[in-house]
């Protein structure tokens, strides 16, 4: 097809703007598709429309394919393998006349004549109508295929929904006093919200909308055009996300405002999924934050967290027993979580779980239960570390002060948990070893906060003598070091390291509280890599040490952990991985089906498995049984089809895999 024409055609006749259409030529070479079906995919134009513009264009009628099927005759003499191969439809067949009608989207195009004169008998005639090749396309799925047809509907708006300075307020605000966004851009991922909410704007006056489903398409299109307003879906990208720092540096982002779609379409009613989650975060933010200069104190209340949101999933509570469970053990916390549980209200009891009455009537809740199970476990893990080693020992040990029938099945998949931990302790291998050489009595705890959570195993020492011991039996992948150093200076250290074969080409920055005109030439002369002033932005200090390491071809990358499903099931294995925070791309296989999901940070971002992504791949690989995974540490990730919270995800995943296996949804404990 000429799509110049058809350009032509559009914007001579008013039925598209240049505008619009460069927006759907540039979706459409982003995509890989033609422009026709991107025109259709933005909603610019309708299958109707754009099939009766092509009427207008070639002067054919227009054939409407998709709300009724064609004649049976007419299907018989178009096999579905032709129709899809040279992409036409029949619309009718008249045996009287020997004549066949189908629709196509370029009568002008003489190969597809030359074809149909050859594959039909020179008795037959074919007649051509016109119909736009995304309808085409779609009618052969739905008639020949099988698949469902649904018409799409208006979007209808109620006259006082607003989520913007009304346009006629916008237009009497008097000079200098801050008129409202012209020109909009959405930063939304889903094209039906992105639709909604254009629809909504459009109502308010804002003629000038656009669309970005990515921060790499927004990079792109803000690098082409300036925006008034940058519009935000604040579920998928949080404010102050890691979205922020995947846009090019060149980009002056304008305003921003974030709205929740969720919020937005239910007449800003607040789900409780948000709730919960903002009220979870909220305790978890508040003690991290009082925890940060004690790591191991702050290890172990993440690891209890963890292990009670494990048991509860595994367990099939609810979501409010599950949110009361992990809220438990974040308050569990001596001292600041007693205060916090005081000033806190809920309405999960939680004083029922952090301090269940034994003397009273009624029964220990089942949130209480695993939190006492894992405060006990990780007692007896630290008094004994090597009793996880035997497990007859430690089910004793652990079952002595739950003698409980009922405890059973909540003792046996503590133990499931257990062992599934040390199935996936591979992941946690460290992706470097970073020295920290400074006298102070602790590093920057923000800094080394960032690196351990970046996968990196951080080791402070204070002098220059005691870090070449470090580096004599430890292996260290790059050196983080102050200048001024008790004995042997930075520069001096720096140097020694430079001479020897052995730690030549090993990585050192210089991360200096120092100042001078020459000292940073002094230090990279010396023989370091890169000088970083304090206070280091960790954020930029992570990047370059990632770059660094990245770039040192030395080490062979590490296959991660790989196992039988018949072991650990699909649904078990992303629980535990997913609820460890973790950057890692798992690999399903399973009767000749092979799957990807990626999670990042905990969060699982993208699934696919044959023409399947989203959560509808997701859904499909939990129910797999049987077969093999492979799960390796991810850097490089793909672009999010994955919307909806991790919870959620999982605890729909095992409703599916329940209601597949008969068993019930919800375990009674």
């Amino acid at each position: 097809m000429e799509f110049s024409r058809l350009k032509d055609h559009l914007i001579a006749t008013g039925q598209l703007t240049e505008e619009q259409l460069a927006q759907a030529e540039d979706y459409a070479l982003s995509m890989k598709i033609p422009l026709d079906e991107a025109i259709v995919f933005l909603r610019l134009m309708d299958h109707h429309q754009l099939g009766q513009a092509l009427a207008e264009l070639y002067g054919l009628p227009y054939s409407p394919t998709l709300e009724s099927p064609p004649p049976v005759d007419a299907k018989e003499m178009l096999p579905s393998e032709l129709a899809e191969r040279l992409t036409i439809f029949p619309v009718d067949y008249s045996r009287e006349q020997q004549c066949l009608t189908v629709a196509t989207h370029d009568p002008t195009d003489e190969a597809l004549q030359e074809k149909l004169h050859h594959i039909f008998a020179p008795h037959m005639r074919v007649k051509l109508t016109v119909c736009s090749r995304p309808e085409i396309i779609k009618a052969i799925d739905v008639h020949y295929k099988g698949k469902q047809y649904i018409p799409e509907m208006e979007l209808e708006l109620p006259d006082e929904f607003t989520i913007v300075t009304p346009k006629k307020e916008l237009d009497e605000t008097p000079p200098g006093e801050g008129r409202g966004p012209k020109k909009i851009i959405l930063l939304e991922p889903e094209l039906d919200r992105y639709r909604a909410i254009k629809a909504l704007l459009h109502a308010e006056g804002f003629g000038h909308v656009s669309w970005a489903a990515s921060s790499s398409e927004l990079t792109k299109a803000m690098e082409s055009k300036s925006f008034d307003l940058l519009l935000v879906n604040a579920q998928s990208f949080k404010p102050q996300g890691t979205w922020t720092h995947e846009i090019s540096q060149d980009i002056v982002l304008p305003p921003i405002s974030y709205y929740d779609p969720k919020a937005l379409l239910l007449g800003q009613e607040y789900p409780y999924s948000q709730m919960s989650e903002a009220l979870i975060s909220l305790v978890a933010f508040i003690i991290k934050k009082a925890l940060k200069n004690d790591r191991a104190k702050l290890q172990e209340i993440g690891i209890r967290v963890r292990y009670c949101k494990l048991l509860g999933l595994r367990l099939g509570l609810s979501p409010a027993q599950i949110d009361a469970t992990i809220l438990a053990a974040w308050l569990s916390t001596p001292g600041l979580g007693e205060l916090l549980l005081k000033n806190i209200k809920t309405p999960y009891g939680l004083e029922e779980i952090t301090n269940p009455q034994q003397e009273t009537e009624r029964p220990v809740r089942i949130e209480a239960r695993i939190l006492s199970l894992v405060k006990k476990y990780q007692h007896l893990k630290k008094k004994n570390p090597d009793l996880i080693k035997d497990i007859r020992r430690l089910r004793k040990e652990m079952g002595s002060g739950f003698p409980s029938p009922d405890n059973k099945l909540l003792l046996e998949t503590f133990f499931q948990v257990i062992r599934d931990e040390a199935l996936l302790k591979g992941i946690d291998q460290p992706k470097g070893h970073i020295l920290i050489v400074d006298p102070e009595s602790a590093a920057d705890p923000d800094i080394m906060l960032r690196l351990t959570n970046e996968g990196y195993e951080v080791i402070q020492v204070p002098d220059a003598k005691t870090a070449a011991t470090k580096l004599a039996t430890s292996e260290i992948d790059l050196i983080l070091s102050e200048i001024s150093l008790p004995g042997i200076s930075g520069m001096q250290f720096c140097r020694a390291l430079r001479k020897k074969t052995e730690t030549a080409y090993l990585p050192f920055f210089f991360l200096t509280s120092q100042d001078g005109e020459s000292l940073a030439a002094d230090c990279l002369e010396a023989g370091a890599d890169d000088f970083i002033k304090k206070p280091a932005d960790p954020d930029l200090l992570a990047l370059k040490i990632g770059r660094v390491l990245a770039t040192r071809t030395q080490k062979r990358p590490r296959r991660g952990i790989e196992g039988s499903l018949a072991e650990m099931n699909a649904m078990d294995l992303i629980q535990s991985v997913a609820t460890g925070d973790k950057n890692v791309k798992i690999t399903l296989e399973s009767n000749g089906q092979r799957g990807l999901i990626y999670i990042q940070g905990g969060e699982i971002i993208h699934a696919e498995i044959g023409t399947l992504k989203g959560e509808d791949a997701f859904y499909q690989m939990m129910a797999f049984r049987d077969g093999e995974f492979q799960v390796v540490s991810c850097t490089d990730f793909p672009s999010r089809t994955v919307h909806g919270s991790t919870m959620s995800l999982l605890m729909e995943g095992a409703r599916l895999v329940d209601e597949a296996t008969g068993q019930p949804e919800e375990t009674e404990i």
